[in-house]
């Protein structure tokens, strides 16, 4: 079942998604997962997007939700606190597994209402879809048939994107929006076993490696991972990356109540929300062997928040207005930054390596980080700067969620460790 990291992933991947991006003129909210109810930030920009609170039109799709009335109610009654009318926001009755808080109703009947004409009209009848969380292989079962194909509601999601639309998404809802989407998967796990792509069960292991497949790529500018600082992604996102099609440069991680807001018409995003989003880029990166362990090498690290904006097709990052740069003007002055875990989920987490102790640091020019998959053996992380890393701060908010960081480079070797007590 395991696909081992030599083989070319590309042949699995399906190419409506590319055909479908020309003349669109939509835009993507693709949230990493954990929304909370008072980020005006995001949901002041999604609803705007979507034609301002008194005209916009919202479909939900619980596709991916194991509570799908649950979750469209829970996201209807947000919009109504934002100002949008109740009556604009409609259930897509589109779902897997049955909501045991609907007594009378089985959503497990609905597996198959993509292909309902009915919920096709409503659809494109919106100015906005959104996808809730939950399991993403879910929302690719419903939407497409088996042969790959779309079906007529997610034919109208597609129309509406082209027509300059909104499709949002969060958690699972954020994992479909690329090209190749990510099942499933942990860091470790990742770099241990490498990929699977003919995985078809429920609930891919994490331990098992990392679950890689075809989403509904609206978002053609890379690969989203999600929930991705809080549960140690770098590692899982960084293999998915360089073991995917060869065409695709971009990872981006998309932190928890945060969102890449994706402006197709310009290529252009903006980030939004209360933490930040790692943008990978493997263009001279490479990838090898050491006893069948993978090496990967050169990778480049950017880290945009709030106000941040980055053009896909030039590369540039625009730090948000009143950033002013910190080379020369570093805070700190700490030669030896202590760091333990960064793959294991219970650490210094990877935001403070790169702000704080490398990025904002003048005695340190670079970060390393040992995680262990047995008593002497495991992978060793390292940050540096490079002649063309760039940091950013704001210094009118005292917390390190306020850098914008560019260009760093992340390299994750695996190493033996001899560990000999003190005599």
């Amino acid at each position: 079942m395991k696909l081992h990291f030599f083989s070319v992933f590309f042949t699995i991947l399906l190419p409506f998604a590319s055909i479908s991006q020309k003349n669109t003129q939509g835009s993507l909210v693709i949230v990493g997962g954990g929304l909370e109810h008072d980020n005006k930030s995001v949901y002041g920009q999604m609803i705007a997007l979507a034609g301002g609170a008194d005209k916009a039109t919202f479909a939900v799709i619980p596709s991916a939700s194991g509570v799908s009335v649950q979750s469209f109610m829970s996201f209807r009654n947000i919009l109504r606190s934002y100002g949008v009318h109740p009556d604009n926001i409609h259930l897509i009755e589109i779902a897997m597994v049955d909501d045991d808080s609907t007594k009378d109703v089985d959503e497990s009947a609905w597996r198959n209402n993509g292909n309902d004409i009915r919920l096709t009209g409503i659809v494109r009848s919106c100015s906005a879809i959104w996808f809730t969380g939950g399991d993403q292989s879910r929302t690719m079962k419903t939407l497409l048939r088996p042969d790959g194909s779309k079906t007529p509601v997610l034919e109208a999601v597609w129309d509406v994107y082209r027509s300059g639309g909104l499709i949002g998404g969060s958690s699972a809802g954020a994992a479909i929006m690329s090209e190749t989407m990510i099942g499933g998967g942990s860091s470790m796990g990742a770099l241990l076993h490498g990929a699977i792509t003919n995985y078809t069960g429920d609930d891919f292991p994490d331990s098992l490696g990392v679950w890689l497949t075809h989403g509904l790529g609206f978002f053609p500018a890379g690969i989203v991972d999600q929930h991705f600082e809080a549960r140690s992604r770098i590692g899982r996102l960084s293999l998915a990356l360089l073991i995917a099609n060869p065409q695709v440069a971009l990872g981006f991680g998309i932190d928890e109540n945060t969102a890449v807001i994706y402006h197709s018409g310009k290529k252009t995003i903006t980030v939004a929300g209360a933490s930040g989003v790692t943008l990978l880029n493997a263009t001279d990166a490479r990838i090898s062997h050491i006893q069948e362990r993978p090496k990967i090498e050169n990778l480049s690290v950017s880290y945009l928040v709030e106000g941040d904006s980055y053009d896909i097709e030039t590369g540039n990052t625009t730090p948000a207005f009143g950033k002013k740069p910190i080379q020369g003007n570093e805070r700190f002055k700490i030669p030896n930054p202590g760091q333990s875990g960064i793959l294991s989920g219970h650490c210094t987490c990877f935001r403070d390596l790169i702000t704080t102790r490398l990025i904002d640091n003048s005695a340190c020019d670079a970060v390393s980080d040992i995680s262990f998959f047995n008593k002497d053996t495991g992978f060793m992380v390292t940050i540096s700067k490079t002649p063309l890393s760039r940091g950013f701060y704001d210094g009118q908010k005292p917390d390190n969620s306020r850098y914008t960081i560019t260009r760093l480079r992340l390299d994750i070797i695996p190493v033996h460790v001899d560990i000999d007590p003190l005599k």
